[in-house]
Protein backbone atom coordinates (compact mmCIF):
# COMPACT_ATOMS: atom_id res chain seq x y z
CA UNK A 1 0.00 0.00 0.00
CA UNK A 2 2.92 2.48 1.47
CA UNK A 3 4.21 1.79 -2.92
CA UNK A 4 1.13 2.62 -4.44
CA UNK A 5 1.21 6.00 -2.29
CA UNK A 6 4.08 6.67 -3.49
CA UNK A 7 3.77 5.82 -7.26
CA UNK A 8 0.83 7.94 -6.86
CA UNK A 9 2.47 11.12 -5.35
CA UNK A 10 5.14 10.64 -7.99
CA UNK A 11 2.43 11.36 -10.48
CA UNK A 12 1.42 13.89 -9.16
CA UNK A 13 4.54 15.24 -8.46
CA UNK A 14 5.06 19.39 -10.48
CA UNK A 15 8.00 19.89 -11.82
CA UNK A 16 8.51 22.84 -10.70
CA UNK A 17 11.61 25.51 -10.19
CA UNK A 18 12.56 24.49 -5.93
CA UNK A 19 15.00 26.73 -3.73
CA UNK A 20 17.95 24.00 -1.83
CA UNK A 21 20.48 26.01 0.50
CA UNK A 22 23.06 27.23 -2.19
CA UNK A 23 20.86 26.87 -5.06
CA UNK A 24 17.91 27.17 -7.24
CA UNK A 25 16.59 25.86 -9.86
CA UNK A 26 15.60 22.43 -11.77
CA UNK A 27 17.87 19.52 -12.36
CA UNK A 28 15.70 17.04 -14.29
CA UNK A 29 17.12 13.84 -16.39
CA UNK A 30 15.85 12.25 -19.25
CA UNK A 31 17.69 9.17 -19.31
CA UNK A 32 17.77 6.18 -22.05
CA UNK A 33 19.75 2.78 -21.19
CA UNK A 34 20.19 -0.28 -24.05
CA UNK A 35 21.13 -3.38 -23.11
CA UNK A 36 24.39 -4.48 -24.38
CA UNK A 37 24.51 -6.10 -27.82
CA UNK A 38 21.04 -4.15 -28.02
CA UNK A 39 19.60 -7.47 -26.67
CA UNK A 40 16.08 -7.62 -26.04
CA UNK A 41 16.02 -8.88 -22.63
CA UNK A 42 13.68 -6.92 -22.03
CA UNK A 43 10.92 -8.83 -23.21
CA UNK A 44 11.38 -11.24 -20.90
CA UNK A 45 9.35 -9.00 -17.96
CA UNK A 46 10.85 -10.46 -14.81
CA UNK A 47 14.14 -8.75 -15.86
CA UNK A 48 12.50 -5.71 -16.35
CA UNK A 49 10.99 -5.41 -13.22
CA UNK A 50 13.87 -7.19 -11.40
CA UNK A 51 15.88 -3.99 -13.41
CA UNK A 52 13.78 -1.18 -12.39
CA UNK A 53 13.72 -2.41 -8.63
CA UNK A 54 17.36 -2.15 -8.85
CA UNK A 55 17.54 1.61 -10.32
CA UNK A 56 14.40 2.74 -7.99
CA UNK A 57 16.59 0.96 -5.29
CA UNK A 58 20.18 3.39 -6.27
CA UNK A 59 17.50 6.44 -6.92
CA UNK A 60 16.69 5.89 -3.42
CA UNK A 61 20.18 5.79 -2.24
CA UNK A 62 21.21 8.95 -4.28
CA UNK A 63 18.33 11.01 -3.29
CA UNK A 64 16.92 11.37 -6.54
CA UNK A 65 13.32 11.17 -7.47
CA UNK A 66 11.65 8.94 -10.27
CA UNK A 67 9.75 10.77 -12.15
CA UNK A 68 8.28 7.58 -14.59
CA UNK A 69 10.27 4.64 -16.18
CA UNK A 70 9.29 2.41 -18.66
CA UNK A 71 10.99 0.69 -21.73
CA UNK A 72 10.56 -1.22 -24.29
CA UNK A 73 12.23 -4.75 -25.46
CA UNK A 74 15.84 -3.57 -25.73
CA UNK A 75 15.66 -0.11 -24.03
CA UNK A 76 14.90 1.70 -20.95
CA UNK A 77 13.60 5.15 -20.21
CA UNK A 78 14.05 6.86 -17.45
CA UNK A 79 12.73 10.46 -16.22
CA UNK A 80 14.18 11.34 -12.79
CA UNK A 81 14.21 14.99 -11.33
CA UNK A 82 15.88 16.41 -8.47
CA UNK A 83 19.29 15.30 -9.32
CA UNK A 84 20.71 18.53 -7.74
CA UNK A 85 23.83 16.51 -5.75
CA UNK A 86 24.94 14.71 -8.78
CA UNK A 87 25.87 15.41 -12.20
CA UNK A 88 24.10 13.52 -14.75
CA UNK A 89 26.87 11.28 -16.37
CA UNK A 90 27.91 10.12 -12.46
CA UNK A 91 24.31 9.18 -12.02
CA UNK A 92 24.22 6.95 -15.14
CA UNK A 93 27.53 5.65 -14.19
CA UNK A 94 25.85 4.78 -10.41
CA UNK A 95 22.43 3.27 -12.26
CA UNK A 96 24.17 1.07 -15.04
CA UNK A 97 26.95 -0.05 -12.84
CA UNK A 98 24.75 -1.03 -9.73
CA UNK A 99 21.97 -3.07 -11.68
CA UNK A 100 24.33 -4.64 -13.98
CA UNK A 101 26.13 -5.83 -11.03
CA UNK A 102 23.20 -6.51 -9.54
CA UNK A 103 21.65 -8.80 -12.71
CA UNK A 104 24.77 -10.66 -12.55
CA UNK A 105 25.64 -11.64 -9.40
CA UNK A 106 21.91 -13.05 -8.78
CA UNK A 107 20.29 -13.30 -11.69
CA UNK A 108 22.45 -14.08 -14.40
CA UNK A 109 20.28 -17.75 -15.42
CA UNK A 110 17.46 -15.28 -16.69
CA UNK A 111 19.75 -13.37 -18.90
CA UNK A 112 22.44 -16.09 -20.15
CA UNK A 113 20.39 -16.61 -23.26
CA UNK A 114 20.90 -13.18 -24.33
CA UNK A 115 23.84 -11.57 -22.77
CA UNK A 116 27.56 -12.75 -22.12
CA UNK A 117 30.66 -11.19 -20.90
CA UNK A 118 30.59 -8.82 -17.90
CA UNK A 119 28.21 -6.52 -18.68
CA UNK A 120 24.81 -5.91 -19.11
CA UNK A 121 24.44 -2.78 -20.42
CA UNK A 122 25.99 -1.07 -23.76
CA UNK A 123 28.95 1.33 -22.89
CA UNK A 124 26.04 4.70 -24.51
CA UNK A 125 23.76 6.21 -22.89
CA UNK A 126 20.98 8.95 -24.03
CA UNK A 127 20.71 11.83 -21.20
CA UNK A 128 18.60 14.98 -22.09
CA UNK A 129 17.80 18.17 -19.23
CA UNK A 130 14.21 18.67 -18.97
CA UNK A 131 12.82 22.23 -17.88
CA UNK A 132 9.97 24.30 -18.31
CA UNK A 133 11.10 26.05 -20.57
CA UNK A 134 12.23 26.17 -24.14
CA UNK A 135 15.73 27.04 -25.34
CA UNK A 136 14.35 30.02 -27.42
CA UNK A 137 13.11 31.55 -23.94
CA UNK A 138 16.58 30.81 -22.41
CA UNK A 139 18.46 32.26 -25.30
CA UNK A 140 16.32 35.37 -24.93
CA UNK A 141 16.57 35.55 -21.03
CA UNK A 142 20.44 35.51 -21.52
CA UNK A 143 20.44 37.77 -24.22
CA UNK A 144 18.59 40.64 -22.75
CA UNK A 145 18.46 39.87 -18.89
CA UNK A 146 21.33 42.53 -18.41
CA UNK A 147 19.12 45.26 -18.78
CA UNK A 148 18.57 45.64 -15.48
CA UNK A 149 14.60 46.97 -15.66
CA UNK A 150 13.73 44.96 -19.29
CA UNK A 151 14.07 48.54 -20.99
CA UNK A 152 13.74 48.24 -25.02
CA UNK A 153 12.42 44.27 -24.53
CA UNK A 154 9.46 43.18 -26.60
CA UNK A 155 7.53 41.34 -23.83
CA UNK A 156 5.10 40.09 -25.98
CA UNK A 157 7.90 38.47 -27.96
CA UNK A 158 9.50 36.96 -24.45
CA UNK A 159 5.66 35.37 -23.81
CA UNK A 160 5.97 33.78 -27.60
CA UNK A 161 8.91 31.97 -26.51
CA UNK A 162 8.06 30.50 -23.69
CA UNK A 163 5.33 28.92 -25.55
CA UNK A 164 2.71 29.50 -23.18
Amino acid sequence: MRNAKRRLARRKMKLTIRSYSHAVGEFNFHIQLTPAYRRKVFEDDRVMKLVKAYITSKLEELKVEIVTMKGGPDHLHIFVANCKNIAASKLIQQLKGFSSYMMRKNHSKLIRNYLWGEKFWSEGYFCRSIGATTTDAVEFYIKYSQDKHWKNVDYEMYQQTLNV
